[in-house]
């Protein structure tokens, strides 16, 4: 198994190509920086990189699971990530449509206004 220093690393690493750069951490305090290094290494270095499963399902699945629990605001990461995955922009909104049905009308709406801007952005960024 690789070393903490070796998951981070490689977390790190990922991350940025998966956000197209470095999405840094959410503003907390300094005292929380060694929390966000453990998820970081454990999800992105760790969990991400198994082999079972390829990290483009997996960020399908990151996706679904974010507009069911209603969570706009991670979701454009992972949409950046999905499309970088080379998932389309029509397959990510046709998810968005199935989680209606299991996260409900109002959940599938804010999710399908951050897929809206997160495409624009990306566009801006892939000219």
């Amino acid at each position: 198994m690789k070393s903490y220093e070796e998951l981070l690393e490689k977390a790190k690493e990922w991350r940025e190509w998966y956000y197209d750069g470095d999405p840094g951490t959410p503003d907390v305090a300094k005292s929380t920086e060694e929390a966000f290094d453990l998820i970081n290494a454990t999800l992105f270095g760790h969990i991400y990189q198994r082999p079972k499963l390829d990290a483009k399902i997996r960020s399908l699945c990151t996706i679904a699971a974010l507009i069911v629990l209603d969570k706009p605001n991670q979701l454009p990461g992972h949409i950046t990530g999905a499309l970088n995955y080379g998932w389309s922009k029509e397959e990510i909104v046709e998810l968005i449509t199935q989680m209606l049905f299991y996260g409900g009308y109002p959940t599938a709406v804010n999710s399908l206004a951050a897929a809206a801007k997160t495409f624009e952005e990306y566009d801006k960024r892939h000219k």
